[in-house]
C-alpha cells in the first residue's frame, strides 16, 4: 500500500470548537484576568471578521492579554489545557485509521503548537509558533499558518502535493488547491464524499 500525505486542520475539524478562544479562556481562569479583556477580545474578533485587523493581530493581542509572558509558564498551561481537549469521532474514524497504515499524518493549524504537540505526539505539526527572547519572554507570534500562510508553510516543508485534506473552512482553499481529495467537515461530520 502506497504511503499517503494526509493533512488535518484542527479547529472545527478534529474538535468542534475554536481552540484558541477556549485556550485564552483557560489561561484567563488560571491567571485571574480582567473581564474587560474578554469584552475587548470579542471586539477584536469583530474587527478581524471584517478584516479591519488581521486574525494574526487578533491572536497576538489575545496572547498578550490572557496568557503568561514567560514561555515556561505558557508551556505548563498548554499542558493542562491539552489534557482537557476531547477530539471528535473524525479522530478515531480517520486520523487513527490513516496513522495505523504509516501514512504521513500532518496537523496544519493556526492553533498553538505548544498544545497541539501534546495532543498529537506522533504527527507532524505546523501550527502557530511564538517569538521568544533570550530571557524566555514571549514577544509575539513567529509563524501563523492561516489562509495562504498554511499552504506556504506546507510547501516550505516539502509538501507540494497532499493526498487527503480534512478541513472545515473555505479559508483553507489555498491548501485545498494542492490536495487531490478534500473532505469538508461541519460539526464533526464530513459533508462531502
Amino acid at each position: 500500500m502506497e504511503k499517503k500525505i494526509i493533512v488535518f486542520d484542527f479547529d472545527n475539524t478534529l474538535i468542534n470548537f475554536d481552540s484558541t478562544e477556549k485556550f485564552y479562556k483557560f489561561c484567563s481562569k488560571e491567571r485571574d484576568v480582567s473581564f474587560l479583556y474578554t469584552i475587548f477580545f470579542y471586539f477584536l474578533k469583530v474587527l478581524s471578521k471584517f478584516r479591519i485587523i488581521s486574525v494574526r493581530k487578533e491572536k497576538e493581542l489575545g496572547l498578550k492579554m490572557f496568557c503568561p509572558s514567560n514561555i515556561e509558564e505558557f508551556k505548563m498551561i498548554s499542558e493542562r489545557f491539552a489534557s482537557t481537549i476531547q477530539l471528535n469521532h473524525l479522530y478515531e474514524d480517520f486520523f487513527l485509521k490513516y496513522q495505523i497504515n504509516k501514512n504521513d499524518i500532518i496537523i496544519a493549524s493556526a492553533s498553538f503548537y505548544c498544545y497541539l504537540r501534546l495532543i498529537f505526539p506522533k504527527a507532524k505539526i505546523y501550527a502557530t509558533t511564538l517569538k521568544v527572547d533570550k530571557k524566555g519572554r514571549i514577544e509575539g507570534i513567529l509563524e501563523h499558518p492561516f489562509r495562504k500562510e498554511k499552504k506556504k508553510i506546507l510547501l516550505k516543508n516539502g509538501f507540494s502535493k497532499i493526498d487527503l485534506f480534512f478541513t472545515d473552512s473555505k479559508k483553507d482553499i489555498y491548501t485545498a488547491r494542492i490536495s487531490k481529495k478534500v473532505f469538508w467537515v461541519k460539526n464533526g461530520e464530513i459533508i462531502n464524499y
